[in-house]
């Protein structure tokens, strides 16, 4: 997986380029998300007004096809029920980043987009995301950063997955094996993403910072003794308090230990003692309530959230708090029912179990650490939806898109230069007398 910049043309090495700096961006810029896959599905509308899209060659592989139905499966679902609520317009935006998908990957395939536009587009966004969110928290005071998105939420998870790619790149980049300077502007990147993520007050991507670590460590380290390979986890988690510890107190720890305390009190009392622990508590039950009611099809987008703000205002919820039920699986179930559910579930099992088989046919680390980064990014995306409505924040569901399709496209392109070697070993052995 080195840099391969001398075996591209110039309009590659310029589509690089452009990924390149909209991976940087991502959580900097204005919809960075959204620009990113603009950027991949332009791409893609090049691919096939010069008939060189290669959808069809990439569609042999079984596992894609497994993608392809999970989130063709999703979008059925989401467009039947949007009809059959009679829905506005605005709703069927929320599948456009999976309906783009075809053109996204046609465009890295035509861009023969290099892995380390991804390990290093990925260190760098997360970067970038760590200065902002300093210069917003500790400079301008604004409390919690949001980089440039509309919530720290979004923030702050989306650097957490920047870091965790980063730190694949530790592992799998063989230019930064090689490299002392790269290998540790990789470790920057990371250490800023979690920086930014800790700076934004996310509680819900800490537990995945955390996780990751543990396995980086425990990777990295394979090999050695087991002390040593323990020392090597408990030294991670010194790293991870002393930020803690450094971070402003109202924005990391107060956040932590508010935690047991607002849930608790809650539990005992059903009572609304703050906007982020005891609020999503009570959304949680009243979406159970509501799916209890209406199992199958739910209630609809507009019946649902109109309920669960009429209830809330028995608790004097501001009205800056969003209207939904911060949990995807319960917000589907709420709104569409066992169908909505079964649609997600179908979402997240197909692309995982995609990379999945990936990961079990290729013969290649590269392709395995492809197969894997995705299989990870799935399991982060999944975990930040139980305490968050992913699918109904744009940012997520471009970020989500594009990052399958990129680490799809890598695998796919990894796979047919491995066949290409193997056909052309195969010729040059019946020339021979």
């Amino acid at each position: 997986m080195d840099i391969e910049n001398h075996t591209l043309t110039r309009g590659e090495l310029f589509m690089n380029a452009v990924v390149f700096v909209a991976v940087s961006m991502i959580l900097v810029v204005p919809r960075g998300p959204s620009l990113l896959g603009i950027v991949l599905a332009a791409m893609g509308i090049l691919a096939f007004a010069q008939k060189n899209a290669q959808l069809a060659w990439a569609w042999q592989w079984p596992p894609l096809k497994h993608m392809a139905l999970g989130t063709a499966f999703f979008v059925m679902v989401g467009i039947f029920l949007g009809i059959w609520y009679n829905t506005k317009l605005s709703y069927y935006e929320a599948f456009a980043p999976f309906l783009l998908t075809p053109l996204m990957l046609s465009g890295v395939l035509l861009s023969r987009l290099q892995p380390a536009v991804l390990w290093l587009g990925s260190a760098t966004g997360a970067l970038l995301a760590g200065v902002y969110a300093s210069f917003q928290s500790l400079v301008l005071l604004t409390g919690r950063a949001t980089g440039n998105m509309s919530h720290p939420i979004i923030f702050g998870d989306l650097a957490v997955v920047l870091s965790c790619i980063a730190l694949f790149g530790v592992l799998y980049f063989d230019q930064a094996r090689r490299t002392v300077w790269l290998r540790a502007y990789l470790l920057l990147g990371a250490s800023m993403g979690v920086w930014a993520s800790l700076l934004s007050g996310t509680k819900g991507g800490w537990f995945s910072i955390v996780m990751f670590l543990i396995i980086f460590a425990w990777h990295i380290s394979a090999g050695k003794p087991f002390w040593a390979r323990f020392v090597g986890i408990l030294g991670i988690m010194a790293l991870l308090i002393n930020g803690v510890l450094l971070a402003p107190t109202e924005l990391v720890w107060d956040r932590l230990e508010g935690i047991w305390h607002h849930s608790q009190h809650w539990f005992e009392t059903g009572e609304i003692t703050d906007w982020s622990i005891s609020v999503r508590l009570e959304m949680w039950s009243y979406a159970l309530q509501l799916f209890a009611q209406r199992p199958i099809l739910g209630w609809s987008g507009d019946v649902a959230t109109a309920k669960l703000a009429e209830h809330l205002q028995a608790f004097n919820v501001p009205a800056s708090i969003p209207h939904v039920f911060e949990n995807d699986l319960l917000h589907y179930a709420a709104v569409s029912g066992l169908l909505g559910v079964t649609s997600v579930l179908a979402l997240y099992a197909g692309i995982f179990i995609g990379f999945w088989k990936f990961e079990k046919q290729s013969t290649l680390q590269t392709r395995s650490a492809f197969a894997l980064m995705g299989m990870l990014l799935v399991v982060l995306i999944f975990e930040f939806s139980l305490t968050c409505n992913v699918l109904g924040r744009s940012s997520f569901r471009y970020f989500f898109c594009e990052f399958t399709v990129i680490l799809l496209g890598l695998m796919i392109m990894s796979a047919k230069e491995d066949a290409s070697s193997t056909w052309h070993g195969f010729i040059l052995k019946l020339k021979q007398p």
